[in-house]
């Protein structure tokens, strides 16, 4: 899903997805594939990550182009993990940069250098587990904004959750915001093996709205 959790790793252990995703908008259809997202355990409560991959892009009036979008780096500490009364807290600060210059011309990526300081929450009842982020986002290009998303996971199963989620960001005075609606389910594969996969639309946006979808594995060892 798009909201984080305040989930870390473990220490020295890795955690990696990888998935396609997908955005589409009325004669625009943006790819990543694969998306590459690597996570790894600094201690109980430390996780390091990195983010980014290929992107490709298709607009009706033209033909399709590829190459690298944004990337993110990102540190994730989570300060409260009461495992009584299933509440945790982390917060994840992060830097989203283009390494090819030409990544936002092309349009493969947002311009200029953006920087998120969210903090994320989460409670575990039984059967299912509530999760907000919310927090600042600023950017060398266009004005700051606000990120929220707030996440229920529902077990169904062992081995399965279906989750809902609302997403979106908006701008400090709370005008211009973007909105989006989005279910996905997770199924554990195997014990280093997990898929998850989600599909949604936006509700609101300054753009055409979007459909969104995401397909992939993460492998934790």
């Amino acid at each position: 899903m798009i909201t984080d959790d305040p989930g870390t790793p473990g220490d020295g252990k890795f955690e990696i997805n990888l998935a396609i995703a997908f955005e589409h908008r009325p004669n625009e259809t943006s790819l990543d594939a694969p998306a590459i997202d690597i996570n790894y355990g600094v201690g109980d409560r430390i996780q390091l990550t990195l983010q980014g991959g290929p992107v490709l892009l298709k607009r009706s009036d033209r033909g399709a182009i590829g190459g690298l979008g944004g990337t993110e780096a990102a540190v994730k500490w989570r300060f409260i993990d009461d495992q009584k009364t299933g509440v945790s807290m982390s917060m994840f600060p992060r830097i989203i940069f283009n390494i090819s210059q030409s990544a936002a011309r092309r349009g493969l990526a947002d311009e200029g250098t953006r920087f998120q300081i969210p903090f994320q929450f989460a409670k575990a009842f039984p059967g299912f587990d509530l999760d907000f982020e919310w927090g600042p986002l600023v950017s060398t290009v266009g004005p700051a904004q606000w990120l929220y998303g707030v996440v229920v996971a529902v077990d169904v199963s062992k081995t399965a959750a279906v989750m809902a989620e609302l997403h979106g960001t908006s701008r400090t005075n709370f005008d211009d915001d973007e909105l989006a609606v989005n279910v996905g389910v997770r199924q554990k594969i195997s014990e280093h093996c997990i898929f998850i996969g989600s599909l949604g639309h936006e509700l609101r946006s300054t753009e055409a709205r979007a459909l969104i979808g995401y397909a992939g594995v993460q492998f934790v060892f």
